[in-house]
């Protein structure tokens, strides 16, 4: 037989068998997509989700709301609830730095007694003092409630006790970017103009909004003005707006003491400053700029108009200046903001120069003595049972030291010893 005739002779036979296969191949298919679409139907929006979980989530991650509870925590608690629910993957920042901020807003009588901690962004240091608060939620709160805090970091000195702007600073100067810190370090530009620093990875936390809003009240004689200055472009003059208006994550209780001393176009002229192409995309920023302090010639260089693939323009950066300039720019913005050294009041002197004097006589007085007890005290044995009474005191306090148990016996048995070094 021909192989063709075969062929055909065997197309005759499986014919209706292969339109069968075909059809019945279709309704699975279809049964498929039924599932498919009313599975789809079933489930929720991430926000949804999200919020229909939010309540639980924080109990979980902050012991039934005895305990603070980082925004990454309450991710956790809730992400596989939100998985489930929706079929999608959560991204982390989205729940973070949306969901959550958005929820606490949206529901400001169940979550007021909320204890939400966000990430520091950025760190705020004094003058002198060298006192430096991660910009995070429970730093700065502790700083603005005179709080010591393990968040904190500072060096101790023999300066005037001080915490806040009050004799110790009298501005806050505000930059976009945290790079340029050791180069005002080197400079000492903070300790020669009597200035704290504060500076933040892009736009502002809320904890460093909450920051100025207490330190940079206008309406508070004893807070000082917020000056800014951030880059020449869309970003920056959204940065400077944020430090000083109303957004949806932080709405301010005080009107804010702020100068925008920001990159303008006159700088760029100024200094020759090389720009940037910026591509904005679809999204116009023309209103944005205008409504954040841009002028109209600002605007055209920061926008030249639409091309086939979107707005685009020019931006400048900080990091356009050379550091020699840098700092000249800084300073000139300073100066014209007439930014002097803090010298307290009378009453506040009189007290320094008396604590100064204490301080000395003290100092001199225990390096005389220092020796003469030293070589007194060499003369004490360690008192039987003493390792035996550290370990009775860590089981019943496991999260003191040893020194700190053995401090509290030399105390103790204070007494006892001097009276057996006079003897001697």
């Amino acid at each position: 037989m021909d192989s063709q005739v075969l062929v055909q002779s065997l197309s005759k036979v499986t014919k209706e068998w292969t339109k069968q296969r075909k059809q019945e191949e279709r309704n699975h298919q279809a049964v498929l997509r039924r599932d498919e679409v009313m599975m789809r139907s079933h489930r929720m929006t991430i926000l949804d989700a999200a919020y229909d979980v939010m309540h639980q989530a924080y109990m979980a991650a902050s012991a039934n709301n005895t305990l603070p509870a980082h925004a990454r925590q309450i991710m956790y608690a809730a992400r596989d609830h939100i998985q489930r629910r929706t079929g999608r993957t959560l991204n982390d920042q989205y729940f973070t730095q949306t969901l959550v901020p958005n929820y606490l807003q949206s529901f400001p009588n169940e979550t007021a007694d909320w204890d939400v901690v966000f990430d520091a962004r950025g760190h705020f240091i004094e003058p002198h003092t060298n006192r430096e608060v991660p910009l995070g939620t429970l730093a700065v709160r502790d700083y603005l409630n005179g709080e010591t805090s393990s968040y904190l970091s500072e060096t101790v000195t023999t300066l005037f006790p001080t915490l806040g702007p009050k004799n110790r600073f009298n501005a806050i100067l505000f930059l976009e970017k945290e790079g340029f810190m050791p180069l005002l370090q080197k400079a000492r530009l903070a300790q020669r103009y009597d200035i704290a620093i504060m500076s933040t990875k892009g736009v502002s936390s809320t904890a460093a909004r909450q920051l100025v809003d207490q330190l940079c009240s206008a309406s508070d004689i004893s807070s000082v003005p917020l000056l800014i200055l951030r880059d020449f472009d869309k970003a920056g003059f959204t940065i400077a707006a944020t430090l000083q208006k109303d957004t949806q994550r932080y709405q301010f209780e005080n009107l804010v003491d702020a100068y925008d001393l920001g990159l303008r176009l006159a700088d760029v002229q100024a200094y020759d400053l090389p720009a940037e192409t910026v591509s904005y995309g679809k999204s116009d920023p023309q209103y944005n700029l205008r409504e954040n302090g841009a002028t109209e010639e600002e605007i055209a260089f920061l926008c030249q108009g639409q091309g086939f693939s979107g707005y685009r323009g020019h931006r400048v950066e900080l990091n356009a200046f050379t550091s020699d300039k840098l700092l000249a720019w800084i300073e000139d913005k300073l100066q014209q903001q007439g930014i002097k050294k803090v010298i307290p009041d009378f009453e506040t002197l009189t007290e320094a120069y008396q604590r100064a004097l204490t301080q000395i006589h003290i100092d001199n007085a225990l390096a005389s003595a220092k020796t003469e007890i030293q070589d007194r005290v060499k003369q004490v044995i360690l008192p039987k049972n003493t390792r035996q009474a550290i370990d009775e005191a860590l089981k019943k306090n496991p999260a003191d030291s040893w020194d700190d148990v053995l401090l509290d016996i030399a105390k103790k048995r204070y007494s006892t010893t001097i009276q057996t070094l006079k003897q001697k």
